[in-house]
């Protein structure tokens, strides 16, 4: 019986707690999810220069040559088959574009770990802070009140 009443008296402080959680875990997981789509824009178009690179150096020769025509073209194979590059780009993509999510979610992370981390006085506010936060951007991105109209400019 001492379990539910602990929890009646602190249900306040429960729910400040769960609202930074929530607010560290949906930052953390944007994050992650843009690092992995970074990962791939990344790391293919890095793919997509090296073998265009490739493929330029291939056509070209300086002086008609059959057997460096044949070396070239070789060469060329070789660097389409291979993907040696491609796990470094991902991770490095990965890393920026992780980052990149960390700093545009920086706001509702920091109020977040304040809500979860802070104390008495300071959570509170943290978890005021979030609910103000998490209504303005309902209201302009989720809703679209306030944002001009990208699509459709009036001419002045």
């Amino acid at each position: 019986m001492s379990f539910v009443s602990s929890i009646g008296k602190n249900i306040g402080n429960l729910a400040v707690r769960t609202v930074g959680l929530t607010a560290v875990g949906i930052t953390a997981y944007d994050a992650h999810v843009m690092g992995k789509l970074d990962a791939d824009v990344y790391s293919q178009s890095n793919e997509a220069d090296r073998l265009t690179s490739a493929a330029y150096n291939s056509t070209y020769l300086e002086q008609p040559s059959s057997v460096m025509g044949k070396i070239k073209k070789k060469i060329f194979n070789f660097q389409v088959d291979n993907g040696i590059f491609m796990p470094f780009d991902a991770a490095i993509g990965y890393v920026k574009g992780f980052c990149n999510s960390c700093i545009d979610g920086f706001v509702p992370g920091l109020l977040g770990l304040g809500a979860l981390l802070g104390g008495k006085v300071s959570s509170k506010v943290s978890a005021f802070g979030l609910l103000i936060y998490g209504g303005y951007k309902f209201i302009t991105d989720g809703i679209g009140l306030g944002r001009p109209n990208r699509l459709n400019p009036p001419y002045k």
